[in-house]
């Protein structure tokens, strides 16, 4: 049986108040295990009509292991999650871009199709977005581009060796 570490990368406002958020994700998923530095989000205005401006994105880890087949559920409870906390314009007060990583790679689920997408069943996609070598996470090709400047890679390095103890412990 495959074990993998359960991740977030959360995109909010610089004003949107934390503990809101921190709260919902881990009475949805679990209790955080690692919260990273939150970075500017600003290499594309995507979320900018929908979120407003100062965007900021972190990557989480929550305590325990996942079976790796059941991302799709985990992707379907993010969606449910931000729909939740939408604010009175209907827009997202929050992205969450839950995903899985492994010892070799991370890997996010979507429910859009793209050419480097695998299709997963239940109307997800998964994509393969940071592969694992020699000591660095490394960005795909197709990846984001906040994901190939990897401001995240201190973290996601943390979080691997929570994922290494964690499995040791399963195993």
């Amino acid at each position: 049986m495959e074990f993998a570490k359960l991740i977030a990368f959360v995109i909010a406002p610089q004003n949107f108040f934390e503990d809101i958020w921190v709260n919902e994700l881990s009475s949805c998923f679990g209790n955080l295990e690692h919260k990273g530095k939150f970075f500017p989000f600003n290499k594309t205005d995507y979320y900018q009509p929908e979120m407003g401006d100062n965007l900021h994105r972190c990557v989480i880890s929550f305590e325990g292991l996942i079976e790796p087949e059941n991302i799709g559920t985990y992707k379907n409870k993010a969606i449910d999650l931000e729909n939740i906390l939408k604010n009175e314009n209907g827009g997202r007060t929050l992205n969450i871009d839950v995903g899985y990583m492994d010892f070799d790679k991370i890997v996010l689920p979507s429910t859009k199709r793209g050419p480097f997408k695998l299709y997963a069943g239940g109307g997800i996609w998964l994509d393969m977005i940071l592969t694992y070598s020699k000591g660095n996470f490394i960005p795909t090709n197709w990846a984001f581009a906040d994901f190939k400047d990897n401001p995240y890679k201190k973290d996601l390095v943390l979080i691997r060796e929570k994922y290494k103890r964690n499995f040791s412990q399963k195993s």
